[in-house]
């Protein structure tokens, strides 16, 4: 269980990331056990024929000739030795490498860091190793571990019992039945160790899981804590946004003056409008509003001399369909043209 009655709460995306990357992830030791007892179980029921060949010819080349017992005078069983050795040896080992790499990545995915092995110095205090050492969780562990050995330990018992007088009546049977009898007796065993420790591993890994969840958990006030450091204070960002808005705002309300036209609904909606004759393809929205903005935008106009024409249909059509810096669309082409048309006629521009 959590340590903390506190944490109650799932852990965040982040938090499993941070004790991803300080090495804490769900692990359980059974897993590669298992695999490792698995993958020898099929090595030795399709290897050992495949070998017990090769053993057969080695042997029979070394014996076959007394002087071969003398390395130093024959480089030729040097050779024949190491060759035998990495075709026997090799596979084996790459296999259970590979097992083990394999059941390990199985429960974690690849994880490669040195976190773990930096020394703290917290756990050079003595009361506190002693703490961990006596701890309910060491004491869980011992007898959990206890209990698996005694039951392996029941289960080897049972099985030489049952085999033993076989074994005992071996000493007057052919060589040859020795070695038989004597494979199938170990993987009667390595067998049923396989079939313990698979649903062992199964169990084993599913607590895992659960201890790593509980371990992980994360406190209301933490969850809190993590969103204020990682998406800023909700209360920071209310008063930044709008400060943006303030600054965007004088921004827009600085342009008003550089407009030729202020189209207005006429108090709900207003649309400053800019238009270069030659430089520009059609007119552009500086400034836009509506109700207490619209009548700041008619105020500044209406100190700098600029024309506020009231056009009801066409202030909505632009506020909708414009944002500030586009150009006015094609539809509405032909009634702004009027309205400049109009206002350059009045300031006795042709």
């Amino acid at each position: 269980m959590a340590k903390d009655p506190s944490k109650t709460e799932k852990a965040t995306p982040r938090r499993r990331q941070k004790a991803r990357e300080e090495g804490q992830v769900p692990r359980s030791m059974d897993i590669p056990i298992a695999t490792t007892l698995l993958i020898t179980f099929l090595i030795m029921f399709f290897y050992i024929p495949f070998a017990y060949k090769y053993l057969y010819q080695y042997f029979t080349f070394t014996f076959s000739d007394l002087f071969h017992n003398l390395p130093e005078l024959n480089s030729v069983f040097i050779y024949e030795t190491v060759k035998i050795f990495l075709i026997l040896i090799a596979p084996i080992f790459v296999f259970l490498l590979t097992a083990g790499i394999a059941s390990n990545v199985a429960q974690f995915g690849f994880l490669l860091t040195l976190k773990p092995l930096i020394p703290k110095l917290n756990r050079l205090n003595v009361i506190s190793g002693l703490g961990r050492l006596f701890s309910l969780k060491t004491v869980f562990e011992l007898v959990r571990n206890l209990l698996k050995l005694s039951f392996a330990s029941a289960v080897a018992y049972f099985i030489v019992k049952h085999m033993s007088d076989d074994i005992f009546s071996m000493s007057f049977i052919p060589f040859g039945d020795e070695v038989y009898f004597l494979f199938k007796y170990i993987m009667t065993l390595l067998l049923a160790f396989v079939l313990i420790s698979v649903p062992v591993a199964a169990i084993d890994f599913l607590y895992r899981r659960w201890e790593y969840e509980e371990n992980i958990k994360m406190s209301k006030e933490e969850i809190k804590e993590e969103r204020k450091l990682y998406e800023g204070n909700p209360q920071i960002k209310a008063a930044l946004r709008k400060k943006q808005r303030e600054l965007a705002m004088r921004r827009m309300m600085s342009e008003v003056p550089k407009a030729d036209v202020v189209i207005t609904n006429p108090e709900h909606y207003a649309v400053a409008l800019q238009y270069k004759r030659g430089e520009m393809a059609a007119p552009k929205v500086i400034a836009k509003g509506k109700d207490n903005i619209a009548l700041k935008i008619k105020e500044i106009a209406e100190k700098n001399s600029i024309p506020v024409v009231e056009d009801p249909p066409l202030a909505r059509s632009l506020y909708s369909s414009c944002d500030i810096g586009d150009f006015i669309p094609e539809s509405l082409y032909v009634a702004v043209a009027k309205i400049l048309a109009k206002i350059y006629k009045q300031q006795g521009e042709t």
